[in-house]
């Protein structure tokens, strides 16, 4: 990390302000060759307006302001500097362009938080926080990042660590003393920390799907038969025409899909074909798709007209479903019905909320769907104000390997005569699988930062 790295830390194209960042040894003095006037006392963290000029022609680019950190109190941890510019392409291009022929060098992707956490700045649980924050799309995702960055589930690994490292210290004494005084162990000393890790590994794997919801949203998909008024309960939630709606049964005959945010969490709502008897080959196609879709839903809406009768496609469709998790939205409810919520409950067997509406654009009424929704999600991510959750596999992956070893470390406890050697190289595992989470010590190799930090944007 002796290169100084450049990079334009906003994102390019026209815009009030570009904030231009440089990180390495030569920050401070690259920046003071293309800086004027140069304060004769530049103070740390401290704005500086003046203009940016090229050093051979000695013609002025821009006005800029200017902002040096100190090494050790910099986000990357290294001397650093930034550039606020006008914004602009041309103009951050050619800025960039003069830094690099000072010295400095393109910074990849993600460099500067990889070097935040090569300095000891953050670690890796940490450092991935910071991608999660940027692609954050719903206030909820945006509070979890948050939550990691602040090092929630650093701290939660590290206790952990903690507790392993002094049940192995024990583990290892006993096998000194085994060889020098005979066996000395306390098995009901070991199985309660470990029972514990144990309860606490579990509580992190069971938090992945809410820790996925969060970050990444959820798929919702309106299903039923043709012609029972998805498209415009599509339409009526998203409060746009997005859908083509009409009187002709099979008028939708592909997936529509478009983003929503209810109860904080990003959604992608999608109308799909109605399932049937399909009239022609395109409507069957577009049936074949619905049921790809369905497949990869994260909650079904199944829709149902009130005023039509229910019928064996009706039956069919909910043994797709029933297995997966779904609501049930009882449509056209301004309408006469024709059967009534008990017998839709009993036919299905279906316990949950029935959710009335009415999609149709010019009497639309669907806040029971809306507060529906609303309550199913916030069901699946509820979560306490000190509660840790995961969200990236690689935590899940590495965490499933943890359970794995405290599983056969805890039978090797139960077991009246444990063979000691074996608990330990148990405990050793599980802190090795510990540690790469964090990405602390040696257990972060350079091909998992490469995989890491590829998911950054440039400049950051």
């Amino acid at each position: 990390m002796n290169e100084t790295i450049a990079a334009l830390s906003t994102p390019p194209g026209s815009g009030g302000i570009a904030i231009v960042r440089l990180s390495g040894p030569k920050a401070h003095v690259i920046v003071k060759q293309v800086f004027r006037p140069w304060p004769k006392k530049a103070d740390f963290f401290h704005l500086y307006l003046g203009y940016f000029f090229d050093p051979i022609s000695q013609q002025n680019i821009d006005q800029v302001l200017v902002t040096l950190m100190p090494s050790g109190r910099s986000y990357t941890g290294e001397t650093m500097a930034e550039i606020h510019c006008h914004g602009g392409s041309y103009n951050s291009k050619k800025i960039l362009t003069l830094l690099f022929t000072l010295g400095a060098v393109v910074a990849p992707p993600g460099e500067f938080t990889k070097r935040a956490y090569l300095n000891g700045r953050l670690d890796l649980t940490q450092a991935e926080a910071v991608a999660s924050l940027i692609k954050a799309e719903s206030e909820a995702g945006l509070v979890a990042a948050t939550a990691q960055l602040a090092g929630g589930l650093s701290d939660c690994i590290n206790k952990m660590l903690s507790s392993i490292g002094q049940l192995l210290a024990a583990v290892e004494v006993e096998i000194d003393l085994l060889a020098e005084e005979g066996l000395n162990y306390h098995q009901t000393e070991m199985l309660a920390p470990l029972t514990k890790l144990q309860k606490q590994c579990h509580e992190l794997l069971a938090s992945y799907q809410r820790g996925q919801i969060l970050q990444t949203g959820i798929k919702v998909v309106l299903a039923g038969r043709p012609n029972v008024g998805k498209s415009s309960l599509l339409n009526a939630l998203l409060a746009e025409d997005r859908a083509l709606v009409s009187s002709i049964s099979g008028t939708t005959r592909d997936v529509i899909s478009a983003p929503l945010e209810i109860a904080g969490i990003k959604i992608e709502l999608s109308d799909t074909a109605g399932l049937g008897q399909p009239q022609a080959e395109l409507e069957a196609l577009g049936m074949a798709r619905t049921e790809r879709w369905l497949e990869q839903a994260g909650l079904i809406l199944l829709v149902f007209d009130q005023s039509r009768a229910l019928n064996d496609f009706d039956d069919k469709l909910y043994a797709k479903i029933k297995d997966k998790p779904h609501l049930l939205i009882l449509n056209k409810t301004d309408l006469e019905p024709v059967f009534t919520t008990v017998q839709l409950r009993e036919r299905f067997s279906y316990q949950g909320p029935i959710l009335g509406c009415v999609g149709a654009r010019e009497r639309a009424d669907i806040s029971q769907a809306i507060d529906g929704i609303a309550g199913f999600i916030k069901s699946r991510t509820a979560v306490s104000i000190d509660s840790v959750m995961i969200s990236q596999q690689r935590h899940f992956d590495l965490l499933r390997k943890v359970s794995e070893d405290l599983d056969r470390a805890l039978l090797l406890v139960v077991e009246n005569e444990p063979l000691l050697d074996m608990l330990a190289e148990e405990l050793h595992q599980i802190r090795f699988h510990l540690l790469a989470i964090t990405g602390r010590e040696h257990d972060a190799s350079e091909g998992l930062l490469d995989i890491v930090f590829s998911q950054f944007c440039v400049g950051k």
